[in-house]
Order: C-alpha cells, then structure tokens, then sequence
C-alpha cells in the first residue's frame, strides 16, 4: 500500500512520533508518502517493513533503500530508523498525523455485523455539515485503519474509521491510535467465535474499542446485556422497542419516525424498501451518531431525505430470478435476520446458504442451527455449498424441511454444480445469496449470466 499525504512529514517528526530522539537537520527533510509494498515505492516515501505471517517486509529494505527516502525496519534490518515492532510504528506515527488535522469529531464504529452500512449511511448525513473523511476503501484492520488515517485531507473536521477485528487486543490498538470520540457498536454476535471463544469475550473484545476514547461513551444495540453491563455512559439504539434512547419506528415503506432523546424527527426516505435486510437498522445507528456528533433536527431531517436508498440495493436480475446476493458477511445471527426478513418480505422465495467461517469448534452445531431457522422460513428451495452443508441439512430436515427440496454441493471450488442446481430447480422466484465472503457467491451470478446470454 502506498497514500501520499497532504502535510508532508520530516524524519525529524517521524522520529518524535516514536519516542526517538531526533536533530535539528532531521527536521528540514520531508517525506509526501508512507509506503508498505515495495513494488510501489517511486521516491520520497517513507518505507515501513511490516512483519506479516509469513514475511517480513524490513527484509527487502536493501532492494528499495535508493527509492525510498527513509525507511522503518526491525531492530536486525539495514533501516533507517530501527524499532522493535514496525506494525506498531505504523499506528503511532498514524496517531501523530491525526493530531495534525483540524478534526472536531472522531467515530469509530465496530460490530459484528452492519459496520460499513452503517459508516456508508453515516457519511452521507454528516457530509452535508461536516469536511469528512471515511474508511479508505474497505481497510478497518490495525494496518488499514493507520492508511486511512494518512489518506485524510487537510481541512478533515470528522473522521469515520470502520473498525473490525479477529483476535483480543486488535481493536484496543486501533482505538489508541484514532482516538475515538463516539464509538458505535453494532452489534455481538458469533462472528470469530472460533478464535475467542464465546459471546462474552466477543463482547469484552469489542468493548476494547473504548480504550483511546478520553471520556467513554458508546452507542449500542437495545437490550444487548453483554455492552450494557460492562459501561456506564452509552445510548441505545433498536427499530423494535420505544424504550431505547432512539427509536427508528417504520410507519410505512417509506415513512419513519426516529425517537430520539430531544424529540422526534418525521422521515420519509426513499427507495429504502429496495435496500438490503439490515438497512434500517444501521440507519439508526448514524442517526443517533449524527445527533450525538452535533447535527440538529432539521440537518438530520434534510440530509436523510436526501439519500437515495436504492444505492443499498443487493439484488441482481438473472433469467426470470431474482437474486439478494447479500454474501458479503455471514455470522449466524446476520444469516437468521436474512431467513426471517426473506419470509417477511417475498411469497416464492428459496435459499443459497455456504459456509459461515471463523467459528472454530461451534461450526457443525451452528451451521445445524441455521438449517433449523431456514426449514422455519418459508422457503421453497435450499440449496447449500461449502464443507457444513450437511449440517445445515441436518438442522433443516430435523425442523422438518422436506429433504427432496434441498440440493447440496460440498465442495466451494465447485460453482458450477450449484448454479447447474438452480438453474434446473429454480424459476419465477426470489433467491437469497448469503455466505462468508471467502466462497465467493458471486461466482455463481457470473455463471447463471453467462448461462442467461
């Protein structure tokens, strides 16, 4: 990765940001870009050599010392400046640069599920107030969080940082780098279970967020004990109970009323119908962050308005079906909210379901749970890929979906088998397309295109 900053940096400052001492000269000499990939260093970089799983990036120091103008290594590497962990560097000089910018407000937003949702619908209100910056691109990682911070304009005034994690400590260092002044946490579900454990230490784990914030405050999900029980300053969110601080009430498609703890904001909001399953719920989330962050009832009202919520929409046309290809993530808890908004929302609907990943030993009992919650949905068809298949067929036949109706294929290297299924099976319907992201669904939709031509 490379991103040119707009404030240039001297080795000087650099050196200040990592607790090193730096000399008068050393300040007179700047770098315009910070760099991790040594195929793009083109000069006047600062060169960072990150050490991944499986290579350490100070080792090809040497190869790219005339290109770049300085360059952070491992203590044992021919760099410039020499440390004992360059991943931690990268977020300290990060940090530094932060404080560079006139930023107001700072939002980190976590979850398991509905991050970027809610980070997309969040910049599109406040833009309209605010000189912003979001996520770059989709990186939220300790590597990714620190580039978007570099790639921030100048005149920045509020900074959105998508936050997401795998392990225990990851969104403490983030938190520390950026500093959060609102953090939203949308939700705890059995997403990287496999790796920490139980919901209580998922939740522990996203509590981290809050270790950079000065004063702790939080925006979570309505009745989510596991948040509420571990803080003391934070405000709740839900589309389904009035008690929460606010409350995103749907009167109609397209009419909503948002209950918030000054008064209350009539919104009508186009095309939000046609948008994904978890919509509405993300929406009350950069509400309330947008309130909380200093927007006023008529800004929140006009900008809201303003957004075009088809932009939401997942769904693909293929022959006479139509596909929600919402595969992007697939924790258990976002899997049954699919099944049961599917049931809600179509009359002749069927089911794509792959493999939920990252759920260690709880994988067979989970994915036998998911097949329970589709033989419960109403759905006409199942069709399921990945190495959990059988147990989600397992779950379904035992909740009582009729076993000549589901067609498996086990092995995700495979699409062509699966869309060879549905193009057999399916016609005149809604399909819902919901995997991790790792089996690539979309595989599938280019086949049944070309199948189409």
């Amino acid at each position: 990765m490379r991103i040119k900053t707009e404030i240039p940096l001297s080795l000087g400052f650099i050196k200040d940001s990592l607790g090193l001492k730096s000399t008068a000269c050393e300040h007179t000499t700047y770098v315009s870009a910070i760099c991790t990939d040594t195929r793009k260093v083109i000069g006047e970089e600062l060169f960072i050599g990150l050490r991944g799983e499986d290579l350490d990036g100070s080792v090809f120091i040497p190869d790219i010392k005339d290109r770049a103008l300085f360059t952070i290594g491992a203590l044992s590497s021919d760099a410039d400046i020499k440390v004992e962990n360059t991943g931690t560097s990268l977020l300290r000089l990060a940090n530094a640069y932060k404080k560079l910018l006139p930023i107001k407000s700072t939002v980190a937003i976590t979850g398991s599920v509905g991050k970027s949702t809610t980070k997309n619908l969040l910049t599109l209100i406040m833009k309209s107030k605010f000189q912003l910056h979001s996520t770059y691109k989709n990186l939220n990682n300790e590597i990714g969080v620190p580039f978007t911070v570099f790639s921030a304009p100048k005149n920045t005034e509020l900074l959105i940082c998508e936050s997401g994690m795998n392990h225990r400590g990851e969104l403490e260092r983030i938190s520390r780098c950026i500093e959060p002044d609102v953090s939203v946490i949308t939700k705890i579900g059995s997403a990287h279970i496999g790796n920490l454990g139980t919901r209580e230490k998922i939740a522990e784990a996203k509590l981290e967020i809050l270790s950079g914030m000065k004063e702790k405050f939080a925006i979570i999900p309505f009745d989510e004990e596991l948040l509420s029980s571990k803080m003391e300053n934070y405000k709740t969110v839900s589309t389904k109970n009035s008690s929460a601080d606010y409350f995103l009430q749907k009167r109609s498609d397209d009419n909503f009323v948002l209950k918030h703890p000054n008064g209350k904001i009539d919104i009508r909001l186009s095309e939000i119908s046609a948008a994904g399953f978890h919509v509405s719920e993300c929406l009350g989330f950069a509400l309330a962050t947008a309130i909380e962050c200093g927007m006023n009832t008529t800004e929140i009202k006009k900008a809201v308005e303003d957004i075009d919520f088809g932009i939401f929409s997942n769904t693909v046309a293929v022959k006479d079906l139509k596909i929600i290809n919402d595969s992007y993530n697939a924790s258990p808890e976002a899997t049954e909210e699919a099944l049961k908004s599917l049931s809600k929302l179509y009359t002749k609907k069927s089911a794509l379901l792959g493999d939920m990943l990252e759920l260690g030993d709880f994988s067979e009992e989970l994915h036998y749970k998911i097949g329970l919650c589709a033989s419960k949905s109403g759905i006409d068809k199942l069709y399921l890929i990945g190495a959990f298949s059988d147990s989600v067929l397992h779950g379904a036949v035992a909740g009582g979906f009729d076993k000549n109706r589901i067609f498996i294929n086990e092995d995700a290297q495979q699409p062509e088998i699966t869309a060879e299924q549905i193009l057999t099976h399916s016609k005149d319907e809604v399909i819902l397309f919901k995997a991790s992201r790792k089996i690539r669904l979309e595989r599938i939709i280019d086949i049944l295109k070309k199948a189409e031509k």
